[in-house]
């Protein structure tokens, strides 16, 4: 049968069919019939061989009925396809499943798994007519030989420009230099509309990396670039591209994942000036061959006034959490005021943290020096640790100050210095000529500030007040600043 021919005579018999007659199973019949009835609640289906899936193909499925069904549906939104027959008859079926799914004019979000490459390369042309595609997944879990039939049409997808793909997931897929380069090259065409691009355990090293940056040279909407889990020990000059074309596009990037990529001090080095500017939430997870020397050089982008990091992963990096590393890392976050969460720890080395270690974090987040060391230290991060370490638990005094950045941002400079300073010492204001014309202002800190003797906050399990102070007292403290700024007034 051609094509239009199964198609005439699936219209013809699609209201009388006997559902029970081409499927195995009465779960099946019931999916067909939603199908066949246009039921509005069925946005989702999976489909797949092994049980735990939405439809369960099996013997006794016709698979031209079922593409048929999910082609002329038009409430399904999203079709997850895991797996196929490949026993006797099975390439028939998946053809006509394949037309089937043609006609489709509301799936938006496809995902394509763990095919043999032939089948895959079949459904990617199939939807390569959905102009209402935003969403395409293509992963291999299992060990297939590199897939150019299905490398060249997707590759074809994007050039036809028929859809204008916001994510795109191709994690897993046998992907090296030379094919990464090819779908670089394709990407072009859909580097505008990109929000989300997985190249994930793809085998990219430095010169894929390059044609990845190239592809995307006139992307304006991504939000997320994940890289997991390939090679780039030996991409400085990838890695450097990448940092040159962070700082080119505009800042949408939320997200950039470089977990276990093998990045050294110089790969650091070479990327993270432009990710530092750019991204919200950076992944360094596992990269063991950085150093306190490459933490010193991310250091000193986090203090830089542009950086924009809001969560920073260098969990199962063990310099991290050696001496020199966290005293680079305390430098950076000393005059940071954008990071909020810092994954710190091993998760299978039982590498504990010394006491002493933790000194640079505590000056970090609350300078005792001065009153101004305490007013310019850091308010803003509110995690440090990874919940799954449980070898090393913030010291109490750093706990506190993470948890009142993050139940009291507004009061955690205030709360801080009356903490740390029992007397605040007023002479330095005098310096400044103000005369009287301070003493309003000075007299407008501490009422706001005395909002900081009746916060609590949460602790695992409890919660306790952040000053342990009377009104009597605090009221002492207003008095003898007032006394100290007017006795010493010329």
């Amino acid at each position: 049968m051609d094509l239009q021919y199964d198609y005439i005579y699936n219209e013809a018999n699609a209201a009388q069919v006997n559902l029970e007659d081409i499927t195995f199973s009465a779960r099946n019949a019931k999916i067909l019939q939603r199908l066949r009835d246009g039921d509005d609640k069925l946005t989702y289906l999976s489909l797949g061989t092994a049980g735990g899936w939405g439809f369960i193909i099996n013997e006794g499925d016709d698979l031209g009925w079922l593409g048929y069904l999910i082609g002329k549906s038009q409430y399904l939104y999203s079709l997850a396809i895991w797996d196929m027959p490949d026993g006797e008859g099975g390439e028939q079926q998946i053809n006509a499943f394949v037309k089937g799914i043609a006609r489709n004019h509301s799936i938006r979000d496809i995902s394509i798994n763990s095919l043999s490459d032939d089948t895959r390369a079949a459904i990617v042309r199939a939807v390569g007519n959905y102009s209402q595609l935003e969403s395409l997944t293509i992963t291999c879990h299992n060990d297939f030989d590199p897939n150019p039939n299905s490398h060249s049409a997707v590759v074809g997808l994007f050039e036809s420009g028929v859809c204008q793909l916001r994510e795109l997931e191709l994690s897993g897929n046998g992907i090296d230099d030379d094919v990464v380069a090819t779908f670089a090259n394709g990407s072009k065409y859909i580097a505008e509309s990109l929000e989300v691009l997985d190249l994930s355990y793809a085998s990219i090293a430095n010169d894929g990396l390059l044609a990845v940056v190239a592809g995307l040279a006139n992307s304006t909407s991504l939000k997320t670039l994940k890289l997991a889990e390939n090679d780039f020990s030996l991409a400085a000059k990838g890695l450097c591209a990448l940092s040159r074309l962070l700082q080119s596009l505009p800042k949408t990037l939320e997200h950039l994942n470089l977990q276990d990529c093998r990045i050294n001090d110089e790969g650091l080095q070479a990327f993270i000036q432009g990710s530092a500017i750019h991204c919200r939430e950076l992944d360094l997870e596992g990269n063991e061959s950085i150093t306190a020397t490459g933490l010193s050089h991310l250091s000193n982008s986090l203090q830089s006034d542009s950086c924009c990091i809001e969560r920073l992963d260098l969990f199962d990096i063990p310099s991290a959490i050696g001496d020199d590393g966290m005293k680079a890392l305390a430098r950076g976050l000393a005059h940071n005021t954008s990071l909020k969460s810092l994954h710190l720890g091993c998760l299978f080395n039982n590498a504990t943290i010394p006491p002493a270690q933790w000194v640079a974090f505590s000056t970090a987040l609350c300078d005792p020096s001065s009153v101004n060391s305490t007013f310019l230290s850091n308010h803003t991060v509110q995690r440090i640790m990874d919940e799954d370490d449980t070898d090393n638990v913030c010291p109490e005094d750093i706990d506190l100050y993470l948890r009142l950045s993050e139940q009291h941002p507004k009061y955690a400079a205030r709360c801080k210095i009356l903490m740390k300073h029992r007397h605040l010492n007023m002479r330095p204001f005098l310096q400044w000529k103000w005369d009287l014309k301070f003493l309003p202002v000075a007299l407008s800190w501490f009422e706001q500030a005395k909002t900081c003797t009746t916060l609590n906050v949460q602790l695992p399990v409890e919660e306790r007040h952040i000053l342990e102070e009377s009104d009597e007292v605090f009221e002492s403290r207003v008095l003898s600043a007032m006394y100290e700024f007017v006795r010493g007034m010329p």
